[in-house]
């Protein structure tokens, strides 16, 4: 990767404001940890964060952090990537920002690829590895990623960043900031374009994304209005190849898309790709009160709308509402539009003597749409007792966008926490986090899935699910760099849409389980200042 910077002003001048700077971090202090806490994490400062950003996903910046391992569709680290850690999936790691949960209401899973550059925005991020400390969002089973957006600063500056690579990649980043005018309104903000053709065959990415904020700030209070975006083009990646195939084909080959003519011809269709637009909101209000007490209070508004485009051969038509049992190749989306919107708040206290408190909670809201249209079809066909394609002189019709399925779920996840740090005796802390978390979780409308007398199952689900989640410690720091730590944690994290869909097309009685995990850390921590 080849990387050009060009800045203007100073870009890192230091904060004119203590209080600024210390209600800036009063947005994420409620869902941290410190070195006070007997956790396993890991902190990203803004620098470690610059010098390995090439303006690939934020799975590939955090790769090198320990337990962390990333997937990449592309193989570039742009696109489709995937965070994995502890050997846990992503739908099983907490992801928040400003401490806005980011995860996906059904999948529990964070798609960076919606969120182009983000680490160009980014003043510093935090991992924790294992249950971690109470969060809002998503259970959190292999970690939690707690980021904290950058600040506006003290001075104005401007930048423009660009990054080249193999394969057609490139990265072009416009950043700014007023700094604070009149010591009081600040405004910052960054547009970026991504490209790569992928290492994968034809796995191409096309990410435009931007970043703003306004804030005004006086005394003890702060007030902070985000708004960040990112819209998404990408080639599919998502089949893999075998290794039988890459023997045959080579090591980029790609099989999304392809289709066989009747000559025997290969092809692969020119728009198997995913789109999608997801707009975020953030109104954030930071208020100290006095020395000891911070007050945290947000509502966040998230927009989701895209398709994926998919060319499939040989379906089964009565799966996409033409009642015959004939058989075609066809082009179809899949759809889904949704609403995600809340408040998160916190109230901390530190007596500044071994002392320090937290209670908080949050309450979100989802609401999505999935559906399905048929674009494209073929000449219908069926197959003989000789096992060879015989074409129907049938002709079938359907409407321009012929709909086959729809369905809406809606989901409603709230939490309380209270959290209390407390030093015994000089070195010895003792941590009590405890949260409650009630998930409610509907679906209603028409599925994919069939019954044997070919009848499309209905989308009826209404599940409700309740959990306690208490985490206890102990951190003893023996020597001024030795630090051993002890804990004990409860997590829990309810059903994805999939585990619901995915036992609808196998049975009749849905209710898949909850997951439960018992945790527990043994840890010892060598820190060395430079």
């Amino acid at each position: 990767v080849v990387s050009v910077s060009s800045v203007c002003a100073q870009t890192m001048a230091p904060n004119d404001s203590i209080i600024t700077e210390t209600l800036d971090e009063v947005q994420v202090s409620a869902t941290r940890a410190t070195e006070r806490m007997p956790l396993a994490f890991t902190d990203m400062s803004r620098e470690e964060i610059e010098a390995v950003n090439h303006g690939k996903d934020m799975a590939q910046v955090l790769w090198m952090t320990p337990s962390v391992t990333m997937s990449s569709d592309a193989g570039m680290g742009i696109g489709y990537t995937g965070l994995h850690i502890r050997g846990t999936d992503p739908t099983r790691i907490n992801v928040t920002a400003n401490g806005i949960p980011l995860n996906d209401s059904e999948s529990s899973q964070l798609y960076w690829v919606n969120m182009g550059d983000l680490a160009s925005s980014m003043k510093s991020v935090q991992v924790q590895r294992g249950v971690g400390t109470s969060t809002n969002g998503a259970g959190a089973f292999g970690a939690t990623v707690n980021m904290l957006t950058e600040g506006i600063g003290a001075k104005p500056y401007g930048a423009i960043d660009v990054s080249a690579g193999a394969y057609g990649t490139h990265r072009e980043t416009l950043r700014f900031s007023t700094g604070m005018m009149g010591g009081h309104w600040g405004l910052q903000g960054r547009l970026s374009n991504i490209a790569s053709d992928g290492y994968i065959d034809r796995a191409s990415s096309r990410l435009n994304s931007y970043f703003l904020q306004g804030m005004y700030a006086a005394g003890n209070t702060m007030v902070k209005l985000i708004t960040f975006n990112g819209k998404e083009k990408t080639y599919m990646a998502w089949d893999y190849a075998s290794r039988a195939d890459m023997l045959r084909y080579g090591r980029r080959y790609n099989p999304s898309g392809g289709y066989t003519d009747d000559e025997g011809n290969r092809h692969f269709y020119s728009n198997q790709t995913d789109n999608y637009h997801q707009q975020h909101y953030q109104l954030i209000v930071n208020q100290g009160i006095g020395s000891q007490w911070k007050l945290n209070a947000a509502l966040h508004y998230t927009r989701g709308n895209g398709y994926y485009e998919q060319y499939k051969v040989d379906q089964k038509l009565y799966k996409y509402l033409i009642p015959t049992s004939l058989r075609a190749d066809l082009v179809r989306q899949k759809k889904m539009k949704n609403d995600f919107y809340g408040s998160v708040m916190s109230m901390s206290y530190d007596n500044g003597q071994g002392l320090s408190a937290i209670v908080g909670g949050a309450w979100n809201k989802y609401d999505g749409d999935h559906f399905g249209r048929l674009l494209w079809m073929g000449s219908p066909y069926y197959w003989d007792d000789n096992d060879e394609k015989q074409y129907s002189a049938i002709t079938i019709a359907t409407d321009a966008d012929h709909e086959y399925y729809r369905n809406n779920a809606k989901k409603t996840d709230g939490n309380i926490y209270g959290k209390v740090n407390y030093e015994i005796v000089d070195g010895l802390n003792a941590y009590v986090d405890l949260q409650y978390r009630h998930v409610g979780y509907k679906m209603s409308g028409m599925s994919q899935e069939y019954d044997a007398d070919k009848q499309q199952r209905p989308l009826m689900l209404d599940k409700r699910y309740n959990f306690f989640n208490p985490k206890v410690g102990l951190t003893y720091q023996f020597l001024p760099h030795h630090t051993v730590f002890a804990s004990y944690s409860i997590a829990h994290k309810e059903p994805t849409r999939n585990d619901f869909e995915d036992m609808m097309a196998e049975t009749d009685v849905v209710d898949p389980k909850a997951e439960r995990l018992n945790d527990l850390e043994l840890g010892y921590t060598l820190n060395i200042q430079h």
